[in-house]
Formats: C-alpha cells, sequence, structure tokens
C-alpha cells in the first residue's frame, strides 16, 4: 500500500489516524509539527501527507504546504498529494478562507476534524488514485 506522513501535534489524532491507516495496510510515518514533518518529507519520501493546519501557530500548516510546493529545495516533492484537516470549523463555525493570491498554501484536498475511518479512508484511496 501507501507510505502516509501525519503530521499534528495532536498525538491522539495521530494515534487514531495511524492506526486506522495501518489497519487498511499503509505504512505511517509521524511529526509532531511542521519543522519535523518537513524533515521527514525529505527522509521518507511519502506517497501522501495529512496535514494539521493549526499547531505551534494558527497557521503553520499552510506554511508546510507553501515550502513544500514552492520552495527550490522541496522540488523533488511538491506533487506529493496533501489532505489538510483541522477543527477551526468545529471551534468558529467555518473554514479558513485562503485568497486566490496564496493558493500554492493549500492542499489537494481537505477534512474537517472530527471525522470518520470511513470518511478518511476514502479520502485517502481518493488522493492516492490521483
Amino acid at each position: 500500500m501507501a507510505k502516509i506522513l501525519i503530521i499534528d501535534d495532536d498525538p491522539d489524532f495521530t494515534m487514531a489516524n495511524k492506526a486506522i491507516l495501518e489497519a487498511a495496510g499503509h505504512e505511517v510515518i509521524t511529526a509532531a509539527d511542521g519543522k519535523e514533518g518537513l524533515e521527514k518529507i525529505k527522509a521518507e519520501d511519502p506517497d501522501l501527507i495529512i496535514l494539521d493546519i493549526m499547531m505551534d501557530s494558527i497557521y503553520e500548516g499552510f506554511s508546510v504546504t507553501t515550502t513544500l510546493r514552492g520552495t527550490p529545495e522541496y522540488m523533488d516533492y511538491r506533487d506529493i498529494p496533501v489532505l489538510m484537516v483541522s477543527a477551526v470549523k468545529k471551534i468558529i463555525g467555518e473554514r479558513f478562507d485562503v485568497p486566490p493570491e496564496a493558493r500554492l498554501a493549500e492542499g489537494d484536498a481537505y477534512l474537517d476534524k472530527p471525522f470518520t475511518a470511513e470518511v478518511l479512508l476514502a479520502k485517502v484511496d481518493e488522493l492516492l488514485a490521483g
């Protein structure tokens, strides 16, 4: 199956979703913040990234995606699909609004936390299929 990198600062979220993905046959690597996540992208070359938006800063996930997609250092990795996840909608009632000039910061898909195992696996399968 696929190698998936989860970048999230919530250890409960990471453990639960790692278990779901491994039960479906995927290899899962984790990182607790954006800096560690960017290091693991280079070291592990994952097939898919699940990326929390709000970690150390409110926009850390967007910063990771911008670095991944917009810097020469990550040129070999910029086509890795990114599934952005966030609880912001549950907290404030709406999603982040990304302006058109910042589209580089967006991932390939988005899920609002919390989500079910079935929703996660369906979205992962969709992104891996291309």
